[in-house]
């Protein structure tokens, strides 16, 4: 036991992972450099090899400790600055394994103790009456650990075959397009164009099923698509309404009361005339039935507009999936929604947002700073800022970003919600390590003192 005891206190062991620790670093630096702190965690920083590296990290300190047993008094700053690396460690483990980080997201208003965090998971979703749905399926999924490409998984699909994950794409751009359907469940589509002599711009109408109402508003005038009120509105607006493959019906309506409800049919290509500052309605394409689906390209490295995306095989087909997305799959049995999304918690209690508020920097619409105010479950108003986190419950809230609406004015705040359960640990052993310096300055003033030459001694 003694000689495993020297080889495991040894100095070329210390060395050893002490170089290890700084390799693996300096790897995670340039990954996270690279990609992101997501992708070095997965790569670097949450691996096997440094879990090890640190594991032998531990069991080296302790067996320097042991080797000196038994302790004096001159070993207290050594002894100090061990314990106090292997607790700050133990407090690290502590909180990889029992902590959350993850984000919440709440509109003014809005109450939420709904947590995402940064695990995924995949749950599949099946109507059997077309009314009801339930969860037939749900598992959490790390496709950048295991591979589906190598293992794919396989995925129950109620009744019909299974399905399976065939491929992971950990950075793809995606580009959204509608396309014709052949599936009467979905509603119609319809891209029309905008014009007049300072306006020319375009977009698409789309229904998620046939007797849903899709609108969209252009300043002046509201668009809708899908079935027409019993009695129109008394407002700029205009009203398509889908007679199959014959075309659309449509209607103007006008804010001033004198003016009467224009009605007709248009086809592709033909032009509605509304009347609205000599405003002009073409429609460019109309779908009977339309689908609106995504097409991705991967890519080697992330941008704030990649996302990741799983390859679905079912029936024969293959269906893209992105992350935080729905597929919707129909058949004549059961219809299907696949999601995979960041997995989410639910914390014990609710915040609600009351009011935000964000100050720009002059002549500019760049946040120099902002705030939520947030009410918490004993009724009472916390701010919550920049450098000012709440601490509740057990978790600390910081304040992280928001969301702006169409007109430039916050609609929603993101705050970063944290639980540490290490953490006093951490503190405690960041404590000892400073004592111990604190000691070993003091010893070493103290030899220092006892071996300088006597005044008058040769």
């Amino acid at each position: 036991m003694k000689k495993i005891i020297k080889q495991l206190a040894s100095l070329k062991l210390a060395v050893f992972v002490i170089l290890g620790i700084a390799t693996i670093t300096a790897v995670g630096t340039f990954v996270e450099a690279r990609y992101d702190m997501t992708m070095a965690a997965k790569l670097v920083y949450k691996t096997p090899w440094m879990f090890g590296i640190l594991g032998l990290l531990a069991i080296n300190l302790t067996a320097v400790m042991v080797d000196r047993w038994p302790w004096k008094l001159r070993h207290s700053a050594f002894l100090c600055a061990h314990i106090g690396i292997l607790t700050l460690l133990l407090g690290s483990l502590i909180t990889y394994k029992y902590g959350l980080d993850g984000s919440l997201r709440f509109g003014i208003d809005q109450t939420s103790n709904r947590v995402i965090l940064g695990d995924t998971e995949l749950r599949v979703f099946a109507s059997f009456d077309g009314q009801r749905f339930q969860t037939i399926f749900a598992q959490e999924a790390d496709f950048f650990a295991i591979n589906p490409k190598k293992n794919p998984m396989v995925v129950p699909m109620g009744i019909e075959a299974n399905a399976q994950i065939i491929d992971y794409w950990p950075f793809a751009s995606a580009a959204k397009q509608t396309r014709a359907s052949q599936n009467p469940r979905f509603g119609s589509g319809v891209r029309f164009q905008v014009h007049n002599a300072k306006v020319n711009t375009s977009e698409w109408l789309l229904q998620t099923k046939p007797t849903d109402l899709a609108s969209t508003d252009f300043g002046p005038a509201s668009f809708f698509l899908g079935p027409w009120p019993q009695v129109f509105p008394q407002k700029n607006a205009l009203f398509l309404r889908p007679n199959g493959k014959l075309g659309l019906d449509y209607a103007v309506t006008y804010a001033d009361p004198k003016r009467k409800t224009l009605k007709g049919k248009v086809s592709e290509g033909e032009v509605i005339r509304s009347g609205w500052m000599d405003l002009e309605i073409r429609i460019l394409r109309y779908f009977p039935n339309a689908e609106e689906t995504w097409e991705f390209k991967q890519v080697d490295r992330p941008t704030p507009l990649t996302t990741s995306v799983i390859k679905i095989l079912w029936l024969g087909k293959d269906y893209f999936l992105q992350l935080n997305d729905l597929l919707k799959i129909y058949t004549d049995t059961a219809a299907y929604f696949v999601a995979y999304s960041n997995r989410a918690e639910e914390l014990s209690f609710k915040l609600t947002l009351k009011a935000f508020h964000v100050d720009r920097y002059q002549g500019t619409m760049r946040a120099a700073s902002y705030r939520s105010i947030v009410t918490v479950p004993d009724g009472s108003d916390v701010e919550i800022s920049m450098n000012e986190p709440l601490k509740h419950g057990g978790y600390t809230f910081y304040q992280s970003s928001f969301q702006d609406g169409p007109d430039g004015k916050p609609i929603a705040s993101i705050l970063s919600v944290n639980k540490d359960p290490g953490r006093f640990l951490k503190y405690l052993g960041s404590l000892i390590i400073v004592i111990g310096m604190i000691l070993l300055y003091f010893n070493r003033r103290k030899t220092s003192r006892a071996s300088a030459p006597k005044e008058g001694v040769l």
